[in-house]
């Protein structure tokens, strides 16, 4: 499934893109999903840390639109879900399964 991961993540209370932490950068999909796949679990094996590796890599170097399977989807999902909160979770669940495209807001 080819997903757009240059989407931005908006606020709850007027839906304007979310800026990154101490800074005037956008937070977009890609963003949440490359951090959530780096980031380090506990009892991670080598072999599920290259495969995140791999995903982050194919979405920082195409991220218009990798094509990954329903399985490496549903990692990008958990992931996220671990790592972030139901604002970011709940924009980022809803793109990965396709039910919503968004372009970025003026700021």
């Amino acid at each position: 499934m080819i997903i757009n991961f240059n989407q931005p993540i908006n606020q709850f209370e007027n839906d304007k893109p979310l800026l990154k932490p101490n800074s005037s950068e956008l937070f977009f999909l890609k963003d949440a999903a490359i951090e959530a796949l780096l980031a380090l679990e506990e009892n991670q094996s080598g072999e599920e840390k290259a495969k995140r590796y791999l995903m982050a890599t194919r979405i920082y170097a195409n991220p218009d639109g990798p094509d990954f399977t329903l399985e490496e989807l549903a990692t990008i999902k958990k992931v996220i879900g671990r790592g972030y909160g139901p604002l970011i979770v709940g924009q980022a669940w809803e793109m990965l399964e396709g039910k919503k495209e968004k372009e970025v807001k003026n700021v």
